[in-house]
C-alpha cells in the first residue's frame, strides 16, 4: 500500500494526469474523516474517501477536470442527505487538486512527512480566488513481525490491507512468499534478535517465530526497549508463564515483564467462536491480532489528541495572559 505522496510522485514521473482528492472538511455523520484522500486518473482511482455516492460524484468531478485539462484546484460541498441521498446525514467538503510538475518539491516533502511523521499543510489557490489551507497530520504506523510461518503469513496478509508499514523478519528466506504487498518489507537475517535495535520508536511488534528459544532471544532484546508501543508474543498461557519465569531469572521486574503481551489478539475469539470455525486457524488468529492492534492504536491516537488539545488550550491561555499584561503595562505607561 503506497502512500499518497509516493503515488503522486510516481504519476508525475510517468506523466500521467491526475487529480488529488482530499476531504477538506467534515461535519456530522460522514463516511470518512477530514484528511481522507484519494487519487483519480482517467483509468483508475487509488485510495478512498468513503465510497458511495459521495465518492462517485467526486470521481465524476475529477474526470471532468481531467478532460478539460484543468490546472486550478476547486472545492465542492456535499450535504450527504439532501444532495446525494446518503443516510449518513452529515456534510463533506472535498478539495480537488490537479497534479502539477511545479508541485514536485512539495510532494517530496509530503512523502518524507508520511514516512517519518509530522504536519504537512496543503496550500493551493482555488478557482474561486480563495486560498485552500489544509493541515494534514501524519503518524506512520510501523509494525514489525518476527516470524514467517503459517500464522505470520496470515497476519501479514491482513496487515497488507491496513494503512501501516510492515517489516517482516525471519532467518529462513525460503519461507517468504514470492510476491509481497507494497507496504511490506523483508528483513532476511541470520540473527533476528539483533534487529530489535533497529525498530523505530512507538512501533508495534509481534513475535511468532518457529522456535520458542528464538522467541525468547527476541523478547529479551525487545524488553530492553521502553519506547515501543506494543510487544506481542504468540503462545498459550502456559508459554506466557514459562517466559515470565525466565525473564525473572534474568533479573527483570514485573513492570518490564508485563510489557510482553501473551497470548496475542482478542481472547474472546478463542471462547466465542464455534469449534467448527477452528479458533486456532491462522486466519482467525490474524483477524484477532489485527483488530487488537487497531484498537490499541486508536486509543493511543485519542490520548494524543486529548494531550494536543490540552496543550493548545494552555498555549492560548498563556497568549491571552501575556496580551493582558502588555495591555496593562501600556495603560500604566500612558
Amino acid at each position: 500500500m503506497q502512500t499518497p505522496g509516493a503515488n503522486l510522485l510516481a504519476l508525475l514521473d510517468s506523466g500521467t494526469p491526475a487529480i488529488w482528492v482530499c476531504v477538506s472538511d467534515a461535519k456530522g455523520s460522514v463516511p470518512r474523516e477530514r484528511g481522507a484522500m484519494m487519487i483519480v486518473t482517467a483509468q483508475q482511482s487509488l485510495g478512498t474517501i468513503g465510497g458511495g455516492h459521495l465518492e462517485l460524484k467526486s470521481i465524476e468531478v475529477a474526470h471532468e477536470m481531467l478532460v478539460s485539462n484543468a490546472d486550478t484546484a476547486t472545492r465542492r460541498h456535499f450535504p450527504l442527505g439532501p444532495a446525494l441521498g446518503q443516510c449518513c446525514g452529515g456534510a463533506v467538503e472535498v478539495a480537488l487538486l490537479p497534479l502539477r510538475e511545479c508541485d514536485r518539491a512539495v510532494l517530496i516533502q509530503l512523502q518524507m512527512i508520511e514516512q517519518h511523521g509530522g504536519r504537512f499543510v496543503v496550500e493551493r489557490a482555488l478557482d474561486t480566488g480563495a486560498q485552500l489551507v489544509l493541515p494534514l497530520d501524519f503518524a506512520p504506523w510501523h509494525i514489525w513481525v518476527f516470524g514467517a510461518g503459517h500464522v505470520g503469513q496470515a497476519i501479514v496478509q491482513v496487515l497488507a490491507t491496513l494503512p501501516c508499514q510492515v517489516q517482516w523478519v525471519d532467518g529462513r528466506d525460503a519461507v517468504f512468499p514470492e510476491h509481497l504487498p507494497s507496504n511490506v518489507r523483508l528483513v532476511e537475517t541470520d540473527d533476528p534478535a539483533e534487529q530489535a535495535r533497529f525498530i523505530p520508536t512507538a512501533a508495534d511488534v509481534l513475535v511468532l517465530t518457529h522456535s520458542h528459544a528464538l522467541d525468547l532471544d527476541i523478547c529479551l532484546e525487545l524488553i530492553k526497549r521502553d519506547d515501543l508501543a506494543y510487544i506481542g508474543l504468540i503462545g498459550s498461557e502456559t508459554k506466557a508463564a514459562t517466559f515470565r519465569k525466565r525473564f525473572e531469572q534474568r533479573g527483570y521486574s514485573g513492570a518490564d515483564i508485563a510489557r510482553i503481551n501473551c497470548p496475542i489478539g482478542q481472547p474472546q475469539l478463542s471462547t466465542e467462536l464455534s469449534t467448527q470455525l477452528a479458533n486456532k486457524h491462522p486466519g482467525v488468529i490474524a483477524v484477532g491480532v489485527a483488530a487488537d492492534l487497531i484498537e490499541r492504536r486508536q486509543k493511543r491516537q485519542r490520548a494524543g489528541h486529548d494531550e494536543w488539545d490540552e496543550r493548545d488550550k494552555r498555549d492560548k491561555r498563556d497568549e491571552r495572559d501575556e496580551r493582558d499584561e502588555r495591555d496593562e503595562r501600556d495603560e500604566r505607561d500612558e
